[in-house]
């Protein structure tokens, strides 16, 4: 299966990322590596991920609604991994089908 994890240089899409690697998914990573913490760290992890041969690099700002569908439809199955939303709204695609939830 191919999988699209957004924010891969940061903490959680990357070891979300490797968890999917090592268990033999295909990932493809995206982020927009911005500033809002130290570049050369999230430099560093993209090239720890690089390693992998069924990982591939999309630099790319989900707020940009046009170019993320262009990239993003032909990635299959999609998984969010947002930690920041920064004045946008995420809303329910036809990527990511509806899911039951029980109700406590």
């Amino acid at each position: 299966m191919k999988i699209l994890v957004t924010g891969a240089a940061g903490f959680i899409g990357f070891h979300t990322a490797r968890a999917l690697l090592d268990r033999g998914e295909t990932v493809v990573g995206l982020d927009n590596l911005n500033t809002y913490y130290e570049p050369a760290l999230k430099l560093a992890r993209l090239q720890m991920l690089e390693q992998y041969a069924n990982f591939s690099f999309l630099e790319l700002n989900i707020a940009d609604r046009a170019a993320t569908h262009l990239r993003v439809r032909s990635t299959g199955r999609t998984l969010l991994c947002l930690s920041r939303y920064d004045k946008m709204s995420i809303t329910r695609s036809r990527f990511m089908p509806p899911q039951k939830r029980p109700m406590n």
